[in-house]
């Protein structure tokens, strides 16, 4: 098992808050900011354990995002940040982080 820190943003739209840990590209939801936190651990943990060292390396260096058609802008059109933090998760992974 691997622990790894992460930044989570923390948006509100529409009443629901919007998870995203902008290091990986990963996101969740919630009621609450701590249900939206908790949640987005999860969906970490859940995709690192999924993923190899080239996918990895691959989001934190950005080029997995190149590929879409959709920007950061227009996920995040009409949210508004309340919350910037950092999670820690622990992973799965099928390859060994470099310290």
């Amino acid at each position: 098992m691997q622990r790894l820190t992460l930044t989570a943003d923390i948006y509100l739209q529409d009443g629901w808050y919007i998870s995203r840990c902008a290091e990986l590209g990963i996101g969740s939801q919630g009621e609450t900011i701590d249900h939206a936190r908790e949640m987005l651990i999860e969906a970490v943990e859940l995709t690192l354990e999924d993923m190899d060292q080239e996918q990895y390396e691959g989001r934190l260096s950005g080029a997995y995002f190149a590929k879409s058609d959709i920007t950061e802008e227009e996920i995040l059109e009409g949210c508004e940040l309340v919350q910037q933090c950092s999670i820690t998760v622990n992973a799965d992974l099928p390859f060994v982080l470099a310290r």
